[in-house]
């Protein structure tokens, strides 16, 4: 069977950088910090004060980079909605729990509890957009938002979807960060700060002239020897029509932390060779569904034609000084405890 062509036609950002902006791909904000919250667009544009003032910040951050992409792309009933979350609303349910073990079950918030579950934000969307369509939310780690973008490129391959909305939502609090600090996962020093995610984008069976890039592949797989990554890499690119040559560059989850990097670093010298490393996680932020970022940083490098020097990782930056120029298409990689790998292939129109 042909491969069906599908595309990005909008991708917006709420993060530590300007929100729902793409001012960091000229002039991004680096925080020196080890923790840092996103930074809040004004929501009362997008949303009721009442209505707002019920939603947690996952929410919120959610309904509006959503709600900016079905407006920018005038798709404003997409036939699913497809959320990636590890940890889900963090904050409806930190405050629940912390209730429950405090004031026992006499004096429970109702909307803290409606809201602390992970599907909460698909099904938010759903219901402040009317839309009844297929509605679904992956939890699987750091992979969340790759298999929310994976379930949606199968059914459109299939013929069961023609649009999508699909996202990558992670909030983080105070306890929670300690909890992970003490684990390794962040606060080490010399890695990049811990974030929040509020990634939403559309995709579509059909191309517009405001259309970002080509998503051409995605797929994932449960081994760790190159060997089989490889064969696997080869049969996306072959599919797509392309070869390892028309790769232009690799966009890995490098964070700082030795443990994380140590299989990018395989696959990077392994599979690509000599591709120039791009990361995204220094501008972005760290945490559970931060590869939702590096979608959104590389849809629009190839809709600008540029990918700026910040993102070329050190080991390649100081040969590549003025970035790089007029990109044909970017392999996103991803990884879960080093057990598990995703690639993503994005392509300039």
């Amino acid at each position: 069977m042909t491969q069906k062509r599908i595309y990005i036609q909008a991708a917006e950002q709420i993060s530590m950088q300007q929100p729902l902006s793409q001012q960091w791909m000229v002039c991004p904000v680096f925080h020196a910090e080890p923790y840092v919250h996103a930074v809040p667009p004004s929501f009362r544009d997008y949303l009721a004060p009442n209505e707002a003032r019920r939603m947690s910040n996952i929410m919120k951050r959610a309904l509006v980079t959503s709600l900016k992409v079905m407006k920018d792309t005038g798709i404003d009933n997409p036939d699913a909605i497809v959320t990636g979350t590890s940890t889900g609303c963090l904050d409806y349910t930190e405050r629940i729990l912390k209730a429950l073990a405090e004031e026992g079950e006499q004096t429970v918030s109702p909307t803290h509890f409606m809201q602390s579950t992970h599907n909460t934000v698909s099904s938010a969307l759903g219901i402040y957009t009317k839309k009844h369509g297929y509605n679904t939310t992956y939890s699987h780690g750091t992979l969340s938002f790759d298999f929310a973008l994976l379930d949606t490129w199968m059914q459109m391959q299939l013929g069961k979807i023609s649009t999508a909305l699909v996202g990558g939502h992670e909030e983080m609090v105070d306890s929670y960060y300690e909890l992970l600090k003490k684990t390794g996962y962040v606060g080490k020093e010399g890695m990049v700060p811990c974030g929040e995610v509020a990634v939403s984008m559309m995709l579509s069976a059909e191309r517009s002239a405001s259309t970002l890039c080509e998503m051409a592949g995605i797929t994932v797989s449960n081994s760790r020897d190159a060997a089989v990554l490889r064969k696997a890499v080869l049969k996306m690119l072959g599919k797509a029509g392309l070869s390892m040559d028309g790769i232009t560059a690799v966009m890995t989850g490098r964070n700082g932390n030795e443990e994380n990097d140590a299989p990018y670093d395989m696959v990077a010298e392994q599979l690509f060779g000599d591709k120039p490393r791009l990361w995204y996680k220094h501008v972005f932020g760290e945490n559970f569904t931060a590869s939702a970022f590096g979608a959104y940083a590389a849809a629009h490098c190839l809709a600008e034609g540029i990918i700026p020097e910040h993102l070329i990782h050190e080991a390649d930056a100081e040969n590549l000084p003025d970035g790089i120029s007029s990109p044909k298409a970017v392999i996103l990689v991803n990884h879960t405890g080093g057990r598990q790998f995703s690639f993503t292939l994005l392509k300039a129109l």
